[in-house]
């Protein structure tokens, strides 16, 4: 190497320590900081010691991959054009393994910025050029240092309103307004605690009651010990949060319907709603909310089922007792700003499955963890449902509703494939063990539409290991003789299951009876004491399913490492194609658990030879959803979605593709597993317990 030469190894530490100093900069200066270092990686030594490549990465705060880029010296024939073939062919290999957006190329005296297609038949963007430094040799740098670090940071600047503009949310009802509520909620939550507190310290009996309808209603359970006076806070605290959350649900239904009443075919108006600021009557201020939801029952004539709940309901109006809780009381001020923040959205309808965010929200963390309940995120419900559902017509079943976010999609699907709404209602099947979420469930399927009558969706309230194809259930439809029974067979099963361990669920009798009295057809798996509820959920699922019938779940990624996933993919194997299973390296569905999760896209086939003739496609996603598909009000979403559903069904394996990475593996007769003969066929019984 001349002597007057630097090596890209050099350069790139100049690079990176120019990166966190603008860093810094911003920081100090209390600006927004997105790039926050330069990771110097990948680089190679030849025979002689020479650096043959170095690479630079941005990374975020927490870590985050950004973009990336090759360094070249001018001297060398690949740096003499920042622009050449070879040099950013090896950026932007890089780059799309890595799924980042952008890319670069720089040779000490220019960079040049790239944007990554879509898909492979489109051509990358330049995007921006930027002069470092007038040189013609590396060993010229050194002279320009100054320069450098000034144009260096002013490239970054350019990168980073990129990135931030992609990076942009793009909800309906945006974040924002979720966490005003949720920060109201919590006000009227904590106005009411030190009343409860009092209360229940009080009443023994009380504390019995709050534990029973918490497990009831909500699947919460709850100790209320005051000798752990922390926990015993903390649950009373998520008890009125519930309680509030019931309230705040009808809220924005009456919002909604505020707007939607005059546009019905059979138009009605409600009054305006408002609360005694200064009022220090809880009761009062029940009387008031309590009015103006039974207006909206008898002005709409319809939605009795979704203004009806009460859980925890008492619990939030408690009177004070006493000159010093009366003076302390601000019940009306907290309900007057809850109901103001709920009135400051846009609720022209419920454009997303909202309030099932919210109510996740509303909930501690800690607690969230126990329930196993995470909200899934609207793209993902979307692309799952579209891959499930293809005819008007079709019956849809979701085993574990939560929130509703998979039955309201299912509807929207039905709708947009040209079904009524009506018989859209009528074949959307949900079930949810838990009380409250199976009327939060029925509200959020009623209200997908507020145009329209809510009609009587099928939501049941039990275990889904009660079920049985063709059981006759609790629900009665107006006009129809007798009660309904569950169909034979569906042509799509969804949704999200739980992800708790099977030791921590309290219906292991239940799981255990569906399974031995399973259809003849089905082959029971062996899993073990450490499975999770979403095995057992897939298994008992596949009886609801007529052949060519379609099953798309969020599952753990567990699935596809862990001991008890071997038996389940076996399982899998034996009943279903397995038409693709899709993960992302670039974002987690779910950011607030404790598992990373994968798509599970499965079509029941009876036909052991097309079963083992199935190429299963293993894909990783390069792209966030939000930048795959539309967002949902635009009028490309549908189309958008179900071709996203054929690439991922039929793509080729590759590596190149910017959006997705696609592995192929035959099915063959063990799911794509290499597993030893022997091991599949265990007679000894469902569910084998490990030595701890």
């Amino acid at each position: 190497m001349p002597t007057d030469a630097m090596n890209e190894l050099t350069f790139a530490g100049w690079l990176a320590e120019f990166t966190a100093t603008r860093a810094k900069r911003r920081e100090d200066a209390g600006e927004p900081v997105l790039i926050a270092s330069a990771a110097i990686e990948e680089r190679q030594v030849d025979a002689e010691g020479s650096v043959r490549r170095c690479d630079l990465r941005f990374n975020s705060s927490s870590g985050r991959k950004l973009a990336s880029g090759e360094l070249k010296r001018p001297e060398v024939p690949e740096g003499r054009d920042p622009r050449n073939e070879k040099l950013r062919f090896d950026a932007r290999r890089k780059a799309v393994a890595r799924g980042l957006p952008y890319y670069f190329t720089c040779n000490i005296a220019d960079v040049v910025l790239y944007q990554v297609a879509n898909n492979p038949t489109e051509d990358d963007l330049e995007v921006g050029a930027f002069n470092l430094a007038p040189i013609t040799r590396s060993g010229q740098a050194e002279a320009y240092r100054a320069q450098i670090d000034k144009q260096w940071s002013e490239f970054l600047d350019a990168l980073e309103v990129k990135l931030t503009a992609i990076g942009r949310t793009r909800p309906t009802v945006t974040t924002e307004d979720v966490i005003a509520i949720r920060d109201a909620i919590y006000a009227v939550a904590n106005e009411v605690l030190p009343r409860i507190l009092r209360r229940v310290r009080a009443d023994p009996s009380l504390a019995e009651e709050l534990r029973q309808e918490s497990a009831r209603s909500f699947n919460f359970p709850a100790a209320l010990q005051e000798k752990f006076p922390d926990k015993f806070r903390e649950e009373l605290i998520q008890m009125l949060r519930f309680g509030t959350f019931v309230v705040t649900q009808k809220l924005i239904l009456y919002r909604v319907l505020e707007d939607a009443g005059p546009r019905r075919s059979d138009p009605y108006r409600l009054d305006q709603l408002d609360v005694p600021r200064a009022s220090t009557d809880p009761q009062a201020i029940k009387t008031v909310l309590d009015q103006a939801f039974s207006l909206a029952i008898r002005r709409s004539k319809d939605y009795e089922t979704a203004f009806s709940p009460q859980n925890f309901v008492p619990l939030v109006f408690t009177d004070p007792e006493g000159a010093q809780e009366t003076a302390e009381c601000q019940i009306g001020e907290v309900w007057h700003q809850l109901l103001t923040t709920v009135k400051n959205v846009s609720w022209l309808s419920i454009s997303q499955n909202i309030v099932g965010l919210l109510y996740e929200v509303i909930v501690e963390e800690r607690f969230r963890h126990q329930l196993g309940q995470f909200y899934t995120p609207e793209d993902v419900v979307d692309l799952l449902t579209g891959f499930a559902i293809r005819a008007p017509g079709e019956l849809v079943l979701d085993p574990a509703t939560g929130g509703g976010s998979f039955l309201r999609s299912a509807y929207h699907r039905k709708r947009a494939l040209g079904e009524n709404h009506a018989s859209a209602l009528a074949t959307i099947w949900g079930c949810e063990i838990t009380a409250f979420a199976a009327e939060l469930s029925t509200v959020t399927l009623v209200t997908s539409d507020t145009h329209e009558p809510a009609a009587y969706p099928r939501v049941l309230l039990r275990d889904f290991f009660e079920l049985r194809p063709g059981l006759e259930t609790e629900l009665e439809i107006p006009g129809e003789l007798g009660r309904l029974k569950i169909p034979t067979e569906f042509d799509a099963v969804i949704g999200n299951p739980p992800y708790i361990s099977y030791r921590r669920i309290t219906n292991q009798p239940k799981i255990l009876n569906a399974l031995a009295t399973a259809r003849d057809d089905i082959t029971m798996p062996k899993f073990t004491g450490k499975s999770d509820a979403y095995l057992w959920f897939i298994v008992h699922a596949t009886q609801f399913l007529k052949n060519g019938g379609r099953l798309s779940f969020v599952v753990s990624s567990a699935i596809l490492f862990a001991d008890y996933g071997i038996p389940l993919i076996q399982f899998i194997g034996h009943h279903f194609r397995i038409r693709a299973i899709v993960d992302s390296t670039v974002e987690r569905w779910f950011a607030d658990a404790d598992t990373n999760t994968v798509l599970l896209l499965l079509e029941r086939e009876t036909d052991a030879e097309a079963r083992s003739s199935n190429s299963i496609r293993f894909v990783r996603l390069r792209r966030p959803l939000a930048q795959l598909i539309p967002d949902p009000s635009s009028p490309d979403r549908r189309g958008r979605i179900e071709e996203l559903v054929a690439q991922l069904l039929e793509a080729s394996a590759t590596e190149d593709d910017p959006r997705m990475q696609v592995n192929l593996v035959v099915q063959g007769t063990d799911g794509g597993l290499q597993i030893e003969a022997g091991n599949d066929d265990d007679e000894e019984g469902l569910l084998e317990e490990d030595d701890e």
